[in-house]
C-alpha cells in the first residue's frame, strides 16, 4: 500500500463523512492523485475523447451531472440533448439547464464506482492538468446502463500508453482581490421560493459552467451551507469562502457571489420565463439583499 493511501484511508477513518475534495486538500495532493491510490479498486483511468464523451452524452438517459468550485456544488439530472460546438466550447441548453464544457480544460478523465447503501455510484469524472475535478457525470437510476458501459469501453485508456502524470497546480494570481458586499443570500433565495420566480442558478469553474433554470422549493440551511435541495437539483453554497456579493445591472439583473480568493462562486438571475411583475420582484429583492 502506498504512503498516500496509507494517509488517506488514517484520514478517513478520523473523519467520518469526509469527502474527497476535502481530504485531498487537508493532504495537500489532487482529487485524482487520490483516485489513482484506488486504481482496480473501483476506479480505473479512461482516456480523454471530448467527442466520444460529448456524442455519447444524449444516448445516456437521465444522468447526474456535478460541478463545484471553491465554494459552490450544482448537482442537476439531466438528459442531455445534441451539442453545439463554436468558439472552443460545446454547449449543452435544456429547458430547465445549461451546461458549458472547455475541452481544451480537461486533461485526465476516471471511471469511478464508490460504495453506497442504495447500490454503487458509477461516473465518469473529468479533471484539469494539475488533478483537480472539473465534471462529473453519475449514472443512476434513470441512466441507459447499457449505453453507460458502451461509453466505457470506448474510453478504455490503451494498456500499451503510461499514465499521464499530473502538472503542478497554477499559482494563485496576486491581483485577485477579494470583492463583493455582505449579502443576505437565504432572503433572497427564501422570497424567490416563496414568489415562485424562476431563477437562473448558475456555477462553473475552469472548465465547466453549469445552469439550473426554474422555481426553486426547498431552501434549508445548514451550518455555514446554504442549500436548494429540490427535485433533480441541489445547489450547496458554504459561505466561508465567500467575500460577499455585488449586483450586475441589466434588464434582468445578477447577483453575483464573489470568492475572497478571486472569482465567482455562483450568480443568480431571474429566468427569461419570468414575468414583468416577478423580474420587478427580482430586481428589488437583489438590491435590498446586497446594499442592506
Amino acid at each position: 500500500m502506498s504512503e498516500l493511501k496509507q494517509r488517506w484511508q488514517a484520514l478517513r477513518e478520523s473523519q467520518s463523512g469526509l469527502r474527497i475534495r476535502d481530504a485531498a486538500a487537508q493532504l495537500g495532493v489532487s482529487e485524482a492523485a487520490l483516485l489513482e491510490t484506488r486504481i482496480d479498486e473501483g476506479v480505473r483511468r479512461l482516456a480523454v475523447r471530448i467527442d466520444a464523451l460529448c456524442a455519447a452524452l444524449p444516448h445516456l438517459g437521465t444522468v447526474m451531472s456535478l460541478i463545484r468550485n471553491e465554494s459552490a456544488v450544482h448537482e442537476k439530472d439531466i438528459a442531455f440533448p445534441t451539442g453545439v460546438g463554436s468558439d472552443g466550447e460545446i454547449r449543452f441548453v435544456g429547458e430547465e439547464f445549461a451546461l458549458t464544457l472547455i475541452p481544451s480544460a480537461v486533461a485526465h478523465a476516471f471511471y469511478v464506482e464508490d460504495a453506497n447503501p442504495k447500490g454503487p455510484l458509477r461516473s465518469i469524472q473529468l479533471f484539469d492538468a494539475a488533478g483537480g475535478a472539473l465534471w462529473k457525470i453519475y449514472a443512476r437510476d434513470k441512466a441507459d446502463h447499457a449505453a453507460f458501459e458502451r461509453l466505457l469501453a470506448e474510453l478504455a485508456w490503451p494498456e500499451d500508453v503510461q499514465p499521464i502524470s499530473f502538472s503542478r497546480p497554477a499559482a494563485a494570481s496576486a491581483d485577485t482581490a477579494a470583492a463583493g458586499n455582505p449579502v443576505d443570500l437565504q432572503a433572497v433565495l427564501e422570497t424567490a421560493a416563496a414568489e415562485a420566480i424562476p431563477v437562473r442558478l448558475e456555477v462553473a469553474n475552469h472548465g465547466v459552467r453549469q445552469s439550473h433554470r426554474g422555481p426553486l422549493v426547498r431552501i434549508v440551511r445548514m451550518g455555514p451551507w446554504l442549500n436548494v435541495l429540490d427535485p433533480g437539483f441541489d445547489w450547496h453554497l458554504n459561505e466561508n469562502p465567500l467575500s460577499g456579493g455585488s449586483v450586475e445591472p441589466g434588464d434582468r439583473p445578477s447577483l453575483v457571489l464573489h470568492l475572497a480568493s478571486g472569482g465567482e462562486a455562483a450568480r443568480l438571475q431571474a429566468d427569461d420565463s419570468a414575468t414583468a411583475d416577478q423580474q420587478a420582484t427580482w430586481r428589488g429583492l437583489v438590491e435590498k439583499a446586497v446594499t442592506s
